[in-house]
């Protein structure tokens, strides 16, 4: 099991520890039952859901989510536009849309991959290029004006939801313990999947290492809460 602790989100980290209680203390794994490296992990978690807990369940990362994504599909659209149109067989304004697409090269074709900050930082870069009064009129003579408003528009939108939350979660993450808490959940997780995966081949503990696996497996592929953190792999 190998999953990169420091990278997930507080909301993911929060659900990695809550569904890895919740199936060590299945009646099918007495195992673990009042192991103490899992009552160490509820005990952190229990810690961890007092100061974090407004930010796991406000609801506002599923609205910056949503947010990204309606960003991201308006700058793939703009930019598959005109990646088309420099394709076409030559035609009157191949060069413009060849000069426009260039723009969106400079910025980063992948902005989209981004993290939410940095994204947020190139979008607006690249948008004050094309909003430069030559390009405002070459992309008036592709008829994709309407396009690029669009874009602007969710950028626009996305910032200010992204806004909110920073807002909404000013309070901790100014708790001075936030970070040493985040740390200590980090550490216990760590300790007991390490206990798990080192018991994998013992009897009675193949069936939780497998259930405990699946769980991490899915959160290091899922790519949502994982935009924001600073990368640090943990192997367990």
């Amino acid at each position: 099991m190998q999953i990169s602790m420091t990278k997930l989100s507080n909301s993911v980290l929060g659900s990695l520890a809550d569904q890895t209680i919740t199936i060590s203390k299945k009646a099918t794994n007495k195992v673990v039952e009042n192991h103490p490296l899992l009552n160490t992990l509820e005990a952190q978690f229990s810690n961890f859901k007092a100061v974090f807990g407004k930010q796991i369940f406000s609801g506002m990362g599923t609205s910056v989510e949503n947010a990204d994504f309606i960003r991201d599909s308006s700058f793939i659209g703009m930019k598959t536009m005109l990646m088309g149109m420099t394709k076409l067989p030559p035609f009157a304004n191949q060069q413009i849309a060849v000069d426009l697409f260039r723009i969106f090269q400079n910025r980063g074709l992948d902005i989209n991959n981004y993290s939410y900050n940095d994204q947020t930082t190139e979008m607006d870069k690249l948008i004050t290029d094309l909003s430069l009064p030559e390009n405002l009129s070459k992309l008036t003579t592709l008829n994709l004006s309407i396009y690029f408003d669009a874009m602007k528009q969710t950028q626009n939108n996305f910032k200010t939801i992204y806004a909110e939350q920073l807002l909404a979660n000013s309070n901790l993450r100014l708790t001075l313990s936030a970070s040493s808490i985040r740390r200590n959940i980090e550490d216990a997780l760590r300790n007991y999947l390490s206990i798990v995966e080192g018991m994998k081949s013992v009897t009675g503990w193949t069936e939780l290492h497998a259930e405990l696996n699946e769980l991490v497996k899915s959160i290091r592929n899922s790519k949502i809460g994982t935009r924001t953190e600073v990368p640090a792999v943990a192997t367990v």
